[in-house]
């Protein structure tokens, strides 16, 4: 299965902001700082924050990339 691009600005896709979170981000700011997700206009925002929430909640639903 191919990942998407959620973050446009930067051409980041679904699977690497994933691996972001999955190897420590726990803020938004943290993701653009690993991988650049986020840094400019805000528009995966939703997306990014639902991962760092599925994370909080249950942070061995996510592994590791």
């Amino acid at each position: 299965m191919v990942g998407m691009f959620v973050c446009a600005c930067k051409r980041v896709s679904d699977r690497t902001i994933e691996a972001a979170v999955a190897s420590g981000a726990d803020t938004v700011d943290e993701v653009g700082d690993r991988c650049g997700a986020g840094i400019r206009c805000g528009g995966c925002h939703p997306f990014i924050e639902g991962l760092l929430a599925v994370r909080a909640a249950s942070p061995e639903a996510m592994v590791a990339a």
